[in-house]
């Protein structure tokens, strides 16, 4: 491995050579998709031109041109509309365009109707006259273009070959000037964008594929040969804990945060990375404080925005568990109260700081979208790594892998002089580009429980996956506790299988068994940052207790749902006051029980009390004890279950509502109504 960077790995296969056109670049994109050392997830576009004949059967030039968007690494035919070339190239030398005229233009050009939309960069793309044309983001070659000395170290390494090109947004006045300059160089093979990516092209795929390859190894020499101090951002500023205190703090922290972030939101999934590259940037001297100063890539603007909260919350100077006392336990609660309010002072400090960041920079010309939230997305923690946060756990990774890649042209650019990025004004201006707003990263998830987290305990797979199954039908994240050791084997296996169903880490099994009630509640809270609501399939129902400090923690409404098969109403009042107890003077719960275990039935009325619910499910449920009322496929069940809230509650006033509990707290709203 590079000091500085991952390489890239060589993945063409000489089979490859046989394929032309649009199965061409579909290939070549996969390969480069697949590789981050190249690009991100979602970053970067790829085109081939060639020759197919037209609805009437002329023979028409065509770009084949990557959807706005689109994952490079799994791409299919139909991410690659076909634009009629000749067409785009009339632009070439025409008079000025607007931006949405462009769009329009771009649309218009299409070989197809209903194809999908092409990306801002095509025109770069068409007029480039060659066969084939990649644009990508490699961490080496944005690196090299954000230090101070990096054009000079550029000029060096790659002379009339490579172009420098310095950000700007991508419209039809860069698109002509970049083939103008291209133009009149005729060595030129590479374009290096600064603070952005590469271009490259070639007659053959191969030898576009080559080409990138090759830009990123000589990014990297010019890189290393700038190198003026040793690339560890002046060394470790913040002993990381001990493993063990570590996740103990990160337990305590994170649904914090995760509450916190929530606000205003129907919830949101975080991602923790404690790899030892964020633990190290996290805790060195200069690193946390360079990524105040803007993005590695304009990309980021869309998942971690202009820049990432940073926190200090280490537990320096913690005791081993051998030595500790009865007076450590005491300073180390009070220490971690203390951090907790850090987390949360310090998520307030950056709203009030993008509210500063919107009103001066983003134009009234540019706000017809409306205002993206004013929370941080990702959050750097000294000693500890960083969270990343999103809609759901794909976009949450997505936007730790965006701030990873700004960790490592940080650290390169650094060892090389410097950092710099985008301005202020300019991350402002490209963060509130309507062409960036229609990222596909930035759609809404779908389904009523998008935001959503449950944990789930259960005796056996197969009771798990049923239920787990429904909710994350409904877009649902569902962390699976296994009762006892030896089932969480199949819970694995289960997980795996609704996450092929439905998308990436909808499920997890939990490493620690429901059996041990702390280590289960810690582990969920590590895999998505905490949980809206407990479902206990298990017999002992040693979690529901263990569960409860994290919804006290998040500051939002938790619900408990207790299924128990062959149980009273009475037994289930019972346990459901023995469960209110425990939770006295915390922020806020819902139990219901459920007498029975019959997965379906649970699903449904997980569904019914946790959220906004669809079809015939929306009357399955009735009264204070809660009977199934129709939907065929519950008919041949007994079910009853009582639903309680806290004494401390006030009852439901619709007049004394306020939008943030319409907003916030849908769990709550909906099992109050059902009563």
């Amino acid at each position: 491995m590079d000091e500085l960077f991952v390489p890239p790995v060589d993945r063409w296969e000489p089979e490859a050579a046989q394929l032309t056109g649009r199965d061409a670049v579909l290939h070549r994109s996969h390969l480069v998709g697949a590789d981050p050392a190249l690009t991100k997830e979602g970053g970067g576009n790829f085109s081939a031109k060639g020759i197919v004949s037209d609805h009437r059967h002329r023979i028409t030039r065509v770009l084949w041109m990557s959807a706005w968007g689109c994952d490079g690494a799994a791409t299919t035919p139909a991410d690659f509309p076909a634009l009629r070339l000749d067409d785009l190239l009339e632009l070439r030398a025409s008079g000025p365009l607007s931006e949405n005229g462009m769009i329009d233009y771009l649309v218009d050009c299409g070989l197809r109707g209903e194809q999908r939309r092409p990306g801002i960069e095509t025109l770069t793309h068409a007029f480039i006259p060659y066969p084939h044309v990649d644009h990508c983001h490699p961490d080496a070659v944005i690196a090299l273009t954000s230090f101070p000395g990096g054009r000079q170290a550029a000029d060096a390494e790659f002379g009339d070959e490579a172009i420098w090109f310095d950000y700007r947004q991508f419209d039809v006045g860069v698109a002509r000037e970049l083939a103008d300059r291209i133009a009149a160089r005729p060595g030129c093979r590479f374009v290096l964008l600064a603070n952005h990516g590469l271009f490259t092209w070639a007659d053959s795929s191969e030898e576009c594929y080559r080409n990138s390859l090759e830009a990123v190894e000589r990014a990297t020499r010019a890189v290393r040969k700038a190198v003026r101090r040793p690339p560890d951002l002046g060394g470790q500023s913040v002993s990381p804990p001990a493993p063990e205190v570590a996740t103990d703090l990160l337990g305590e922290l994170l649904p914090a945060m995760r509450g916190a972030l929530s606000a205003g939101t129907p919830g949101v999934v975080l991602h923790l990375d404690r790899s030892d590259e964020a633990v190290r940037f996290a805790s060195s001297a200069r690193g946390p404080r360079c990524t105040q100063d803007g993005p590695s890539c304009p990309d980021h603007l869309v998942t971690v925005g202009y820049r990432p909260l940073v926190l200090d919350v280490t537990p320096a100077g913690t005791r081993t568990e051998s030595n500790r006392t009865s007076a450590d336990v005491g300073a180390e609660s009070n220490r971690t109260m203390a951090d907790v309010g850090a987390v949360l002072d310090g998520i307030e400090r950056h709203r009030r700081w993008y509210n500063d960041y919107y009103e001066r920079h983003v134009p009234l010309t540019a706000r017809g979208l409306g205002r993206r939230g004013d929370a941080p997305r990702a959050i750097v923690l000294p000693g500890l790594g960083a969270v990343t946060a999103g809609p759901d756990a794909a976009k949450a990774r997505l936007c730790a892998d965006h701030l990873a890649q700004t960790m490592t042209v940080i650290r390169a650019a650094d060892a090389a002089g410097g950092y710099v990025s985008l301005s202020e004004a300019q991350g402002a201006a490209d963060e509130y580009w309507p062409l960036m707003r229609l990222k596909p990263q930035l759609r809404p998830p779908d389904g009523p429980l998008a935001g959503k987290v449950f944990l789930v305990a259960a005796s056996d797979e197969a009771c798990a996956t049923t239920v787990a199954d429904r909710l994350a039908a409904s877009g649902a994240h569902v962390a699976l506790a296994a009762e006892l050791p030896r089932r969480q084997a199949g819970m694995a296996a289960s997980a795996a299988e609704i996450c092929a169903r439905h998308g990436e880490r909808r499920a997890v099994a939990l490493p620690s068994p429901a059996s041990d009630p702390e280590a289960a509640v810690r582990d969920a809270v590590l895999a998505y940052g905490g949980f809206d609501v407990f479902i206990d399939l298990t017999r002992s129902g040693g979690l529901a207790s263990a569960a409860l400090a994290v919804f006290d923690r998040q500051r939002r409404r938790g619900s408990v749902l207790l299924a128990r098969d062959g149980r009273t109403a009475g037994e289930l009042e019972l346990e459901i006051g023995r469960l209110e107890a425990d939770a006295e003077g915390r922020f806020g719960l819902t139990v219901n029980a459920v007498a029975t275990a019959d997965p379906v039935a649970v699903a449904e009325a997980a569904l019914f009390l946790a959220g906004p619910v669809f079809g015939p499910v929306s009357d399955t449920w009735d009264g204070t004890v809660l009977f199934p009322r129709r939907a065929p496929d519950l008919a041949h069940h007994t079910v009853q279950a009582t639903a309680h809230d806290l004494p401390h509650e006030t009852a439901h006033d619709p007049a004394h509502e306020t939008a943030h509990d319409i907003h916030d707290d849908t769990i709550h709203d909906n099992t109050r109504g059902s009563r």
